[in-house]
């Protein structure tokens, strides 16, 4: 079996029964796949707030939210994202039920690997580059950092867009909304659609410095952000 081009993106496999996610994350890694595992949605859904570049491949019958459940979930807010069944549930209204709910594709246990990995380098290919284009600055006083109007991108002052996660987008939006002004953790943390009962100062801080890191890669330009202890952050514009 040929080994999948390089990608950055990451498999997440949600299957709750431990032996047969230990082989197949296994084989996936050893064909060259980012992997990470999962035995339940609970799981994966934290992990989703700081990894979005994702392909999942779901059990249908896991302990707290099935399979179908976390699909149509995922449908609601992406549409892009990759998302393959492996179960073992065979007859073809289940197939059918499993396309309908937004997979890409619906496989059978015991799985066949050939298959999936064909499947996941199909998949992976949904994904644009993060640079997607330089444009051209007209005057130094319009240079600064701006959302382009899908908020999908942000513009960097030296013209260069750069594609951003979900996540990514509602909080870098809020933030250059307020620019100048200190938006506090439970402003953040809305922003990505959790209450304050569940906030995790944690997933905001691996997000933004995240963000922070790849935007100065890509665009050679500092992200002018700004971390104010004890509250919050800020965009400096």
């Amino acid at each position: 079996m040929n080994r999948p081009p390089p990608t950055d993106i990451t498999i997440a496999l949600v299957e709750d029964e431990r032996v047969l996610r230990q082989e197949m994350a296994f084989q996936l890694e050893h064909l060259g796949f980012s992997v990470n595992t999962f035995e339940n949605a609970a799981q994966f859904y934290r992990a989703l707030l700081v990894q979005s570049r994702t392909i999942a491949v779901l059990d249908i019958g896991l302990s707290d939210e099935d399979g179908l459940s976390i699909c149509q979930h995922l449908r609601s807010y992406d549409s892009q994202m990759g998302i393959v069944f492996v179960t073992a549930r065979v007859l073809r209204e289940d197939r059918l039920i499993g396309l309908a709910a937004g997979a890409d594709a619906y496989l059978s246990k015991p799985v066949d690997m050939e298959e999936l990995v064909l499947i996941l380098q199909r998949l992976s290919r949904r994904f644009s580059p993060e640079i997607a284009s330089v444009d051209p600055v007209e005057t130094q006083e319009d240079a600064s950092w701006r959302m382009e109007n899908d908020a999908s991108f942000v513009r960097a002052p030296n013209g260069v867009r750069i594609r951003l996660s979900i996540n990514e987008a509602r909080l870098l939006r809020l933030l250059l909304q307020k620019a100048g002004i200190a938006c506090s953790h439970a402003e953040l943390g809305l922003a990505l659609g959790l209450p304050p009962e569940e906030l995790d100062r944690h997933r905001l801080e691996v997000i933004l410095s995240r963000l922070r890191l790849r935007t100065k890669r890509l665009t050679g330009i500092p992200l002018p952000l700004v971390s104010c202890r004890g509250f919050g952050y800020r965009i400096e514009i």
